[in-house]
């Protein structure tokens, strides 16, 4: 399936994002390599049944995510997307349907393994008495939900932004909500799994008591045993 059938066919996407997928799409379909020009915004136009304001929107959306690049007075042009694209260009290919690759899945844990033990280390340091109340009411809310049988990928979501925001660093938080977007879909399929729930779940509890007592080597520990866990069960789903 492309980019654009599987845009297309998830409801929440918008005629924006259709745009950009069906241009993804064209791209993916025509093989383009980088440093190749991309047809006119007319050319795309007809190609995508859409008007060229459009096309403009969406290639301008690109340039801003490094996928391609304006030239004045020449045209637009493909970049090599695994050197030279931003994350948020990966957060919305998964965004609007596209499956990340094993290696994208297995590079962005790395990353987010680091961000998020910088996360909790600075909680430890910064946290208030709000934040701690807050990590409470959602684990309240996710023993509810486990007790019910139901999936917790939205209330782990939101322990993980919680702890994040306890950091009180603006750009930590914009950095690793994009890491969640990306890891939406797939914290669903987690999740699913009832032991999964269990496991997240206890290891909340242990994270919140470690940050309330601002005991930063415990709860660095726990947070790569969080992310190891994670890693693991995502390195045996992807080889299936």
């Amino acid at each position: 399936m492309t980019y654009a059938q599987e845009a297309t066919a998830e409801p929440r996407a918008s005629a924006g994002t259709n745009v950009i997928a069906g241009i993804l799409a064209y791209l993916q379909d025509r093989r383009l390599q980088p440093g190749d020009r991309l047809p006119s915004e007319r050319d795309l136009a007809e190609r995508l049944g859409v008007g060229r304001n459009a096309v403009r929107e969406a290639l301008a959306t690109l340039v801003t995510l490094r996928v391609v690049e304006s030239r004045p007075n020449s045209g637009v042009y493909l970049r090599h997307m695994s050197r030279e694209s931003s994350f948020e260009a990966l957060v919305l290919l998964t965004d609007i349907g596209a499956t990340p690759t094993p290696t994208e899945v297995t590079e962005t844990m790395e990353v987010r393994a680091h961000l998020e033990l910088l996360a909790v280390s600075l909680a430890c340091q910064r946290r208030t008495d709000e934040d701690l109340a807050r990590m409470e009411a959602i684990l309240a809310r996710t023993d509810q939900t486990l007790e019910a049988g139901g999936n917790i990928a939205e209330m782990d979501t939101d322990f993980h932004i919680a702890v994040v925001d306890a950091a009180h660093n603006s750009v930590l938080v914009r950095t690793l909500n994009a890491f969640y977007r990306f890891t939406a879909r797939r914290r669903e399929v987690l999740f699913a799994d009832h032991t999964q729930g269990l496991a997240s779940a206890r290891e909340h509890r242990q994270m919140l008591e470690h940050i309330s007592n601002r005991d930063i080597s415990k709860a660095e520990r726990l947070i790569l045993q969080h992310m190891d866990r994670a890693t693991t069960y995502w390195s045996s789903y992807l080889e299936t």
